[in-house]
């Protein structure tokens, strides 16, 4: 290419860019020095820069004379909380004091096959109920085997306690008259026979057996006085204790006897609606598996985790609402309300959570498993002042304030007043109402609800209700 070529390209092109710059910053200069033609005009106009829109001043700049339409809403009194929510499970409670547990899994104390079913789900059953019998013949047989043998040490202590009978010590202590009359003889016998000896010269052997009778009828005399002393002093306290100990084994193994038949019918131990029957009627069991599940539906609470650190000092005793998380409540509907009865004393170091237990009243409708929201009230402020949360602001300083409405007024065209900005203190807040306390805010008095958000400190405005 050319050198005169190349240089009249870069001419070209700083021509144009200066008639660009030109038409772009002077179009104005440069369109009254053109022919008149409109469409030439007009495209010069176009390529300059357009002008930026006037801001159109307010017509009246005192705020106080603007009518700028809000909604109003009336001081009032009411009771606000404060809450910690959470979400529970309602279940059975835990055995406290001298309460006992409200659930009960019954599982067989022995191994055994099922004889009959005497409950079923959604029955109320009441404690000592039976609910489950296994078959008890063999347990039925024991039974009589060891009440037959408590039978038979009874008869034999009593047997022992009878002795002696009245005649048998008759017969003993005639024994003894019998064998003491034959002494006596014996000894005149032998008396007699000595002095036969001196005197007329009989043998010595006649003297001897008489001797010998002699000692033959004191032994009998001795025999017959011990056997009455032995019936006279019948039973002695060996043989009494020996038969007593007899009977009270017995007795022990009628009562275990009985105990492990009883143990074949299987009862509630509390008061309860049945939620579970695991079994049937000829099934084996074993002491592992649970056959009957229960839940006294009285005594139920919900276990839920809350923040730790949101928690008063004093927890027990305090008030909570138990609402359903499925659907909201109906319209005028009172949440269920329960008592906080147990923190945990341990908090979760996972998330900072503790665990509270909040015991429902017994007449409660809702059931075990069921999801709830829990929320536990910490603070109550009886008669209080409280607006809707959208008639408080806050201002460029920072402060909660309410447009008060004074001077109201009204004509053809409507009601006017004036809208003043009122520093106010807030405290709790429910339902979409906050507190708020001022020395010169009462009951009864009329704010701005609805469009306060923006308003000046002093404006005049429009009332729409």
């Amino acid at each position: 290419m050319n050198v005169w070529l190349k240089r009249s390209l870069i001419l070209l092109v700083v021509v144009i860019l200066v008639v660009g710059w030109v038409l772009h910053f002077h179009n104005d200069a440069v369109a009254a020095h053109l022919p008149k033609w409109v469409w030439l005009q007009t495209t010069v106009k176009k390529l300059g820069m357009k002008e930026a829109p006037k801001v159109e001043e307010d017509e009246d700049p005192d705020n106080t004379k603007n009518e700028v339409p809000v909604h109003t809403a009336t001081v009032s009194v009411a009771t606000l909380h404060k809450y910690i929510d959470g979400i529970g499970v309602i279940g059975p409670r835990p055995a406290r004091g001298k309460e006992m547990a409200g659930s009960a899994n019954l599982a067989s104390p022995v191994a055994g096959v099922v004889a009959k079913v005497l409950c079923q789900a959604g029955q109320k059953v009441n404690a000592t109920d039976p609910v489950i019998e296994l078959d008890d013949r063999l347990a039925k047989s024991a039974e009589e085997q060891a009440a037959a043998g408590l039978a038979q040490a009874q008869a034999s202590l009593a047997a022992l306690k009878a002795t002696p009978r009245p005649d048998q010590l008759q017969i003993a202590q005639l024994n003894v008259e019998k064998a003491r009359s034959a002494l006596e003889f014996a000894q005149k016998g032998y008396e007699r026979q000595k002095l036969l000896a001196v005197n007329e010269g009989v043998s010595g052997k006649s003297v001897d057996q008489a001797k010998m009778e002699l000692g033959a009828a004191e032994n009998d005399l001795a025999v017959s006085q011990k056997q009455l002393a032995i019936l006279k002093s019948s039973p002695t306290p060996e043989e009494l204790h020996a038969e007593q100990a007899k009977v009270a084994q017995a007795e022990a193994a009628l009562a275990t006897a009985k105990t492990q038949r009883q143990m074949m019918t299987i009862k509630s131990p509390i008061n309860a609606t049945v939620m579970l029957v695991s079994v049937n009627p000829g099934e084996s069991v074993d002491t592992t598996k649970t056959l009957v599940q229960l839940i006294a539906l009285d005594r139920l609470q919900v276990d839920v985790d809350v923040p730790a650190n949101q928690l008063p000092e004093k927890v027990e005793e305090l008030s909570a609402q138990i609402l359903l998380t499925s659907a909201p409540a109906a319209e005028g509907t009172e949440p269920i309300v329960g008592k906080v009865a147990f923190v945990s004393p341990q908090v979760d170091v996972r998330n900072g959570s503790v665990m509270v237990g909040i015991d429902l009243p017994a007449a409660t409708s809702l059931r075990p498993g069921l999801s709830v929201r829990v929320r536990i009230i910490v603070a109550e402020h009886k008669d209080c002042l409280v607006v809707p949360r959208e008639a408080v602001v806050t201002d460029e300083n920072g402060d909660s304030v309410i447009s008060v409405i004074e001077n109201e007024k009204r004509d053809e065209s409507g009601a006017f007043a004036q809208a003043t900005h009122k520093s106010v203190k807030v405290g709790l807040e429910e339902n979409g109402m906050i507190e708020i306390s001022a020395d010169d805010i009462s009951e009864g008095a009329k704010v701005v609800a609805a469009g306060a958000f923006g308003l000046p400190a002093a404006s005049r405005v429009k009332l729409l209700d």
